[in-house]
């Protein structure tokens, strides 16, 4: 069975939520299909505007996203984050957070958090990555700061 693209995105990219890990050693379920289409976001992705620095994905960076990790990623990690953000239309041609990209996909998972008070987290967190100006930075930013303002604002289960 495949895994639905929505959820890839959603559950690695915006949450970093965690797929755990029975041994730790061991792939979690959909592995394949989830580095398949994490190489398929870095193709044509690159850190900077002048497309000078290609992104590349390592076993390292990319079990990071699937472990949830959501502090001290590392650089690889967070432009992974960036390119999948940047394939799914999350963030647009300039890098900015694409408030109803990210609403659909919450709609869909977690319909439970009303629109308005969604759409408040992600303007605060968008003013917040403006003053960023690495790319990778920028989309690790976007999404730690969504699920922080969302947990002091009591959604609990994301």
């Amino acid at each position: 069975m495949e895994i639905p693209k929505f959820f890839f995105i959603f559950a690695i990219i915006i949450t970093g939520s965690k797929m755990t890990l029975v041994v730790a050693d061991s792939k979690p379920p959909h592995y394949s299909s989830l580095r398949l289409m994490a190489e398929d976001a870095i193709g044509d992705c690159y850190e900077d505007a002048a497309r000078s620095v290609k992104v590349e994905i390592t076993d390292e960076g990319f079990d990071e996203l699937l472990k949830g990790s959501r502090d001290n990623l590392s650089r690889n990690a967070k432009c992974l984050r960036y390119c999948i953000m940047r394939k799914n239309g999350l963030l647009n041609e300039l890098n900015s957070v694409d408030e109803e990209k990210i609403i659909q996909i919450f709609q869909i998972i977690h319909p439970q958090i009303e629109r308005e008070k969604l759409l408040s987290v992600i303007r605060k967190c968008s003013e917040e990555t403006e003053k960023q100006t690495d790319n990778c930075e920028r989309a690790f930013l976007a999404a730690k700061c969504i699920l922080l303002e969302l947990k002091e604002d009591g959604v609990t289960d994301i």
